[in-house]
């Protein structure tokens, strides 16, 4: 990298300083447009509004484990990453979409709930999500 006799005066100030310059290994980190690659062995992705589920959660434990899924074949993100995902090609998995509309064809079932608060409190969304889970089981 080409250094100018003027940046190297203001380097050796602020070296003098004990200020030390610092050059990003990764500066992309920085950038919202970080890459999300899937990987082939997924077989369920939990795409919920605006923020993350955590797949720690009792409810979401008990929907992974009713549609016999193992859990290190789901993957949770947020809407706003489906436009950062890189998937291998012939990719296909279930979806879960929770509180969204559904915005993308991954070529598998797709489970549509509202928000998760709201799920946990319906009685009827309940319901509903467990006659689409009994789908999932039977086309498997």
């Amino acid at each position: 990298m080409w250094i100018n006799n003027e940046n190297k005066q203001n380097n050796s100030i602020l070296q003098q300083l004990g200020i030390i310059l610092w050059k990003l290994r990764y500066p992309i980190v920085l950038n919202n447009n970080n890459q999300i690659k899937l990987w082939r062995c997924l077989r369920l992705l939990l795409i919920s509004s605006d923020f993350s589920i955590s797949l720690n959660d009792p409810f979401i434990k008990d929907v992974i484990r009713a549609a016999r899924f193992n859990p290190k074949e789901v993957y949770a993100l947020t809407n706003g990453q489906i436009n950062h995902l890189i998937t291998p090609s012939g990719f296909s998995c279930h979806c879960w979409w929770i509180g969204t509309e559904v915005s993308k064809n991954f070529y598998g079932i797709c489970l549509n709930t509202p928000s998760l608060p709201v799920l946990k409190c319906n009685i009827k969304a309940k319901r509903d999500l467990w006659r689409q889970i009994s789908c999932i089981k039977f086309n498997i």
